[in-house]
């Protein structure tokens, strides 16, 4: 089936909201097509923050296929790829409601789309949403199927100047943010190359606390460091690749 069915199957649209599980809604009237275009795209992150946007969409009941009615049986969602490499504090994913995905025929659903960059994810990721269509030609029950990756959506973290930024072009770390904090915080760091580092926290006069030995990537890594065992105080942590050491203090306050 050609890509033009699904590029007139979805219609969409993207809007901020404040829960995790979307509710699907449509306005009244307009016309087969996805918005927004390509040159609109997703919203924009920023770095340290939640963000959480809706892709809103409706499956039409009939399209047509090689100048054939087709009669549009169920969309389905069955991936969003790309959400995975974007460093992150919380993991980018994506919940369908339905929680099935499927989507029948004149039918309206939604994808909610959350997660919070990690400090020093700055920079652009490519999306690609997986969608199956199936229909059958009218009065026929010969089942069509395709599969097609709307491949040109996008979200782009930007520079959050009120949060401590990493140096991507050395091995670098950034402060913890939050700081101070009550139990958790996200530390980054940058790797110019691939390698094992060891990730240490340490009180005042030296003591290791926590370690982690870490198999880093090029760019952008991140910690997730729990502190809810620890008391009230200013601590050290570290970040060591075998042939430098980078040292920042943190500060847990409960009050």
């Amino acid at each position: 089936m050609k890509q033009t069915l699904l590029a007139f199957v979805l219609i969409l649209s993207i809007g901020f909201k404040s829960w995790s599980q979307c509710t699907p809604t449509w306005p009244s009237g307009g016309g087969a097509g996805i918005s927004p275009d390509s040159a609109t795209n997703l919203p924009h992150a920023l770095e340290g923050l939640a963000y959480d946007a809706t892709i809103q969409f409706k499956a039409p009941l009939d399209t047509t296929y090689l100048g054939f009615p087709v009669v549009i049986d169920s969309i389905t969602i069955d991936n969003v790829t790309g959400l995975s490499a974007i460093p992150n504090i919380s993991p980018f994913t994506y919940v369908p409601n339905p929680a099935s995905g499927v989507f029948p025929g004149g039918s309206v659903g939604c994808i909610n789309i959350t997660g919070t960059p990690s400090i020093g994810s700055n920079g652009t990721y490519n999306l690609g949403v997986d969608v199956t269509a199936s229909a059958h030609f009218q009065g026929s029950t010969q089942t069509i199927i395709q599969s097609y990756t709307i491949g040109f959506y996008k979200i782009v973290v930007d520079l959050n100047n009120a949060v401590p930024n990493v140096n991507k072009s050395k091995f670098d770390l950034a402060q913890n943010f939050p700081n101070p904090f009550s139990s958790k915080t996200n530390i980054a760091f940058n790797l110019p190359s691939p390698s094992q580092v060891t990730f240490k926290v340490y009180d005042l006069v030296g003591n290791v606390l926590y370690q982690k030995a870490i198999l880093g990537k090029v760019g952008i890594n991140t910690v997730d460091f729990d502190g809810s065992d620890l008391l009230e105080g200013v601590y050290f942590y570290s970040i060591s690749n075998g042939s430098g050491v980078l040292t920042r203090r943190l500060i847990i306050d409960r009050k």
